[in-house]
């Protein structure tokens, strides 16, 4: 009875709308069953404590660890965090979502969330307990997840080439046995490319992958043989990803994760995704629409407007399509600390003999960032549509209203859009020339009134609003969920975890009450 009450007191306490932009409705959560709403409202009030996000992670080690205990705390984990952020337990068992998500006119960026604990694998490994390293395990289920998608895609639209808005998102980080040969290999690649005007980690060059097939020895390096053979290895698995990719008509999105987007491990990840858009983002090529491989820009590092301008000259010099992911970034106080400890002398992550941290110091440093970046490529996706070929595409990967409002003021503005009679507010019509190259994606559990509000203010053949919705077992996810919770309390923060809980608290009170 008195939890009752504390929840019945809660709810009347949260019935204030999300945000100002919105337009006060959310059509979704008039479907949505209610034990599914009261689970979003006790996740959001728990992630309404950074304290207890911060720790979430050293909690969850210590009472997995314990018989009985471990079984407990799976199954509370399951029912709450896990069916909020993650879509199922493999790629199949995650269809029933993707369905739901299109009948909503959402896409979808899939994404197997495993992670390579690298003390295990290489324990696994010596021991020789499994025959197949985890590593490569992963590159295996990449490459199934790839087939869902296309098989889902082709369901759908049988084997149309256009209007397939289930994507994969790639992990580099999981592709490894151990991830500090990207940092070793990062450490190398900014001793020997050709110096560059823009800010630290800099641009990758066509060179970069030289380097990593010269013969071993040839270089001077921090690299060991170990390091060269497992990047050589990472080079043609992400290549029989992308291939199968390519021959199944499913876009694949480079992705940053955790300690792996740090700055320091970005030249390494940026070589890589270079190399992978030079070969299969080639224009002129009868491989389904272009771009193909799309590679993460994060606006909290200083470089980014001047790397993505740079980027565009390179695809334009070199004939291949750039394919654009532009997120601001997790606010980690990690870069700055690693930064400061390097310049002190002591032992650090950090590879910049810049004076100052690569990332901004402020949080609104950023959103300009993010804001200008975005005006820069809607102008380049006005220019794109007079030519032959498509030359560019865009993921603008965001949980701020005001972004989301720059962009859509910015397409009508270029004429790439118009105002159209909508419900409660004007809505905005997308060309399919359009839709094909942009699109705008939210984290799959969290800001939902955003990614609805930004579904009924959008009207086009082709889903322009997609969920990044992750799958893996439980036991595989539990890494994946608790550093994600903590890396995203930049997109919960400022107050965003209690405004989704009052959003929903509003929606049950609704339920229960009328």
């Amino acid at each position: 009875m008195s939890g009752g009450i504390l929840l019945a007191t809660g709810l009347g306490l949260s019935s204030s709308p999300l945000h100002a932009d919105s337009d006060g409705g959310d059509p979704a959560n008039k479907k949505t069953p209610l034990r599914e709403l009261v689970r979003s409202y006790i996740v959001f009030t728990m992630c309404s404590f950074p304290a207890l996000i911060d720790i979430s992670p050293t909690m969850l080690d210590v009472l997995t660890s314990i018989p009985g205990i471990k079984q407990v705390t799976e199954a509370l984990v399951r029912v709450t965090f896990f069916d909020q952020f993650v879509g199922g337990d493999t790629a199949l068992e995650t269809v029933p979502l993707l369905k739901d998500l299109r009948s909503a006119n959402k896409g979808t960026l899939f994404a197997y969330s495993v992670e390579v604990d690298e003390h295990e694998a290489t324990a696994a490994a010596s021991l020789k307990k499994v025959s197949q390293p985890v590593h490569k395990r992963i590159v295996n289920e990449m490459v199934h997840c790839i087939d869902v998608a296309a098989d889902f895609e082709d369901g759908i639209l049988a084997n149309a080439t256009t209007g397939r808005r289930t994507w994969v998102a790639v992990k580099l980080s999981a592709l490894l046995p151990d991830a500090n040969s990207l940092l070793r290999y990062s450490t190398a690649l900014l001793t020997l490319r050709p110096k560059s005007s823009v800010p630290f980690p800099g641009c990758p060059h066509a060179s970069d992958l030289d380097f990593l097939y010269a013969p071993i020895g040839s270089i001077k390096s921090d690299l060991t043989e170990e390091d060269i053979k497992s990047l050589r290895e990472l080079h043609a698995d992400l290549h029989r990803i992308c291939t199968r990719a390519k021959e199944r008509g499913v876009k694949i999105i480079i992705d940053a994760e955790y300690r792996h987007a740090l700055p320091w491990y970005q030249p390494a990840i940026d070589a890589l995704q270079l190399a992978l858009m030079r070969e299969f983002n080639k224009l002129g090529e009868s491989n389904g629409v272009q771009p193909l491989i799309y590679g993460t820009f994060q606006a909290y590092l200083k470089r980014t407007q001047s790397y993505l301008e740079q980027s565009f000259k390179d695809a334009q010099a070199d004939n291949y399509a750039l394919g654009v992911k532009l997120v601001r970034g997790a606010y980690h106080p990690h870069e700055t600390i690693a930064h400061q400890c390097y310049r002190a002398g002591k032992t650090s992550l950090s590879i910049s003999s810049d004076p100052l941290p690569p990332v901004w110091a402020e949080k609104w440093e950023t959103d300009k960032c993010y804001n200008e970046c975005a005006k820069v490529l809607i102008r380049e996706l006005k220019q794109d549509l007079g030519r032959e070929d498509q030359t560019m595409g865009i993921l603008f990967g965001t949980h701020n209203w005001a972004s989301c409002q720059l962009i859509l003021t910015e397409l009508v503005g270029e004429g790439l859009a118009k105002h159209v009679e909508g419900e409660g507010e004007e809505a905005v019509s997308l060309g399919d020339d359009v839709t094909e190259r942009l699109t705008i994606g939210q984290l799959f559990g969290m800001g939902d009134a955003l990614t609805d509000y930004l579904v009924e203010r959008t009207r086009s053949s082709t889903p322009m609003i997609i969920k990044y919705v992750p799958y893996g077992a439980l036991s595989e996810v539990m890494p994946y969920l608790s550093r994600r919770a903590i890396e995203n309390k930049s997109v919960l923060g400022d107050g965003q975890a209690s405004e989704e809980r009052r959003r929903v608290g509003s929606q049950i009170w609704k339920r229960i009450f009328g």
